[in-house]
């Protein structure tokens, strides 16, 4: 457990720095009783210093992850985080610098190599007790553009993570900034923002490129969530 002046040290390292950010998005858990927030995984911060390692800290038991509003309200001390090795430790403590979190775990320092960028971290309510934090179901879907160039794959942005979907008035309802929706495979993400092109609107999503062959046309992107009121 780090002391209160070695946090602020590090996450001003961080702050003055600046880490990048990464993907969050809502994993799914076992069945469960209702409740009120979704068991959310995160992208780790790819970000490494003298203080860091690709996203962990060096000395204590401690990761970086984006401050999305999903994983301000899920990341929180008390509840369990599973590490990318499959370990689960408690969240002691989570602190806020700009737009990332440093989320500290019960423990001995992390190994980078085993839970650092690019693999993620979980979080859930009470693991093994029956209590678990709710994945929250779809909505509605909307197809995929089936278009192809250059720049796009099957409706798949290349250089970023974008999907391309038809401009339709539920579409440009629901598809808005900070809203949450599923790709194919079951993967919940933040979106970042959209953009309008003719017939066409394409919505940017918190996480790397995504490949057009697995995520575009024909399968459909869900709307899930709205984005938190502010």
């Amino acid at each position: 457990m780090p002391t209160c002046l070695a946090r602020s040290l590090l996450l001003l390292c961080a702050c003055y720095l600046g880490l990048p950010l990464a993907h969050a998005e809502n994993a799914k858990p076992p069945h469960s009783a209702p409740a009120t927030q979704p068991l959310l995984s995160s992208s780790i911060n790819d970000f490494s210093n003298e203080d860091w390692d690709r996203g962990v800290l060096r000395r204590v038991a401690g990761l970086t992850i984006p401050a999305t509003p999903a994983n301000v309200e899920g990341f929180i001390s008390g509840r369990q985080a599973q590490l990318g090795d499959g370990e689960w430790r408690a969240i002691t403590d989570v602190q806020r610098v700009g737009d990332n979190l440093a989320v500290f775990l019960e423990g001995k320092p992390l190994d980078a190599e085993a839970v650092g960028y690019p693999r993620r971290l979980a979080v859930d309510d009470a693991p093994g007790t029956g209590r678990h934090l709710q994945r929250l179901p779809g909505r509605f879907s909307t197809p995929i553009n089936d278009f192809t160039n250059q720049d796009w794959l099957k409706g798949v942005y290349r250089k970023a993570a974008g999907i391309s979907i038809p401009v339709t008035e539920r579409n440009r309802e629901e598809f808005k900034t900070g809203a949450i929706v599923r790709l194919a495979d079951g993967q919940d993400y933040a979106v970042t923002y959209v953009n309008e092109f003719g017939r066409s609107m394409a919505v940017f999503l918190d996480s790397p490129a995504l490949p057009g062959e697995k995520y575009g046309y024909p399968r459909q992107l869900t709307f899930v969530a709205p984005p938190p009121k502010p």
